[in-house]
């Protein structure tokens, strides 16, 4: 009875973590892929698809967070990741040259914000479109 309950517990800790504002979940290749409410389904499916034939979602667990800040429009990738990339310069190039890709190869040229996040998705540093 007692190991029931521990299982009920566990159960119930997952579905509080997986309802949480991270938005609903896709998987690709060990990469999870977060939507909010504020993207389509279809949208959050086509970005899944190019992180797999760019060689993003891979071997390596990896979390994103798609969403769209409703005053510019923009769309706004989040990556979880380091405080120490977040503030590195080489990173934040490369950061550029990703969201122009996935601004080029999925959502039609529209702009895409890069967003360096921590493990909660909180945001460490923006590195706006151009």
């Amino acid at each position: 009875m007692r190991i029931s309950k521990k299982i009920i517990l566990i159960c119930f800790s997952l579905t509080i973590v997986a309802c949480s504002g991270y938005g609903k979940k896709l998987e690709y290749n060990k990469t999870e892929v977060y939507y909010t409410s504020n993207v389509k389904k279809s949208e959050a499916e086509k970005l899944g698809e190019f992180l797999v034939s760019s060689g993003f979602a891979g071997e390596n667990e990896k979390s994103v967070q798609l969403s769209k800040n409703e005053e510019s429009g923009n769309y706004q990738f989040r990556m979880v990741t380091t405080e120490k990339a977040a503030n590195s310069e080489s990173y934040q190039t490369i950061f550029k040259m990703f969201a122009k890709q996935i601004s080029d190869s999925v959502f039609n040229k529209k702009p895409v914000d890069f967003h360096v996040c921590n493990n909660t998705f909180e945001t460490l540093k923006v590195i706006p479109f151009e």
